[in-house]
């Protein structure tokens, strides 16, 4: 009998720009007839700028499962479920053991596929506000409550906004709440990222000249490049700036399943 070779792990970040406020007629019309009946309901519910978000988001969700994972299924043949408050169910690639999550902010869509395990990805846009250690009080460990305080701006907003991300993708890896406390009880610390781990990890992506923080968790190696534009033929490798943070106490693997919604 042959034993089939396994899949190596790895973990895969796709960004991509939404676009104008309305979407020409043949880009529309093409992610349209990538879109299962699931996807084609709940797209009912939108109207403008949510209506191109999520149309989009399921576009670029399809392009990357077929460049992603093994077999070249193309993108209109992945069979997606629709789960109210969470992220739609890939049959194909639950079955095969991927995980995947999503995010939006303005006109930025993130996407973080892996077969390390469960993970969660968290795009926000940053801008300065005046609740910000308010916020931080209420949601965050007393040591980044006290990191933040000791700031001054712009860096407040930039680590602020850092943690904001990680914590949002680790409530999607965990399967968790804001309500659960999860946010307040977990520190993150910056720590080398570069070995593999079973352990999950946040890490922060930069990109050069972007408002937005970029927040990631896994387990094993971050991805050391992404992939920014769609369609995907045409898009970048970008390699990013990345910092990775320990997540104290560290989440098992065991416990976390795929991510929530977008």
């Amino acid at each position: 009998m042959t034993v089939p070779t396994p899949e190596p792990v790895t973990t895969r970040v796709f960004l991509c720009k939404s676009g104008a406020p309305s979407l020409p007629p043949e880009e529309r019309t093409q992610a349209l007839n990538l879109l299962g009946s699931s996807e084609l309901t709940r797209l009912t519910q939108y109207q403008g700028r949510r209506y191109r978000e999520f149309l989009q988001t399921r576009a670029l969700l399809r392009q990357a499962l077929s460049l992603t994972l093994p077999g070249a299924l193309p993108p209109n043949q992945w069979q997606i479920s629709e789960r109210p408050e969470q992220a739609p169910l890939v049959h194909q690639a639950a079955d095969q053991g991927w995980h995947y999550s999503l995010s939006h902010s303005r006109d930025r869509i993130a996407i973080a596929i892996s077969n390390a395990g469960p993970c969660g990805i968290d795009v926000e846009y940053q801008r300065p506000r005046a609740n910000l250690m308010a916020l931080a009080r209420q949601w965050f460990h007393p040591d980044e409550t006290h990191l933040l305080a000791n700031l001054e701006e712009p860096d407040r907003v930039t680590a602020f906004y850092r943690l904001w991300t990680m914590k949002e993708a680790l409530i999607k890896a965990t399967d968790s709440s804001v309500f659960s406390g999860i946010l307040a009880e977990t520190r993150f610390h910056t720590c080398a990222g570069t070995e593999r781990s079973i352990d999950l990890k946040g890490h922060c992506l930069s990109l050069p000249n972007e408002p937005f923080s970029l927040g990631l968790v896994c387990a094993g190696q971050p991805p050391l490049e992404i992939t920014d534009g769609y369609p995907l033929e045409t898009a970048e490798r970008v390699r990013p700036t990345l910092t990775s943070y320990a997540i104290d106490p560290a989440p098992s693997l065991a416990q976390a399943t795929s991510g929530r919604s977008m």
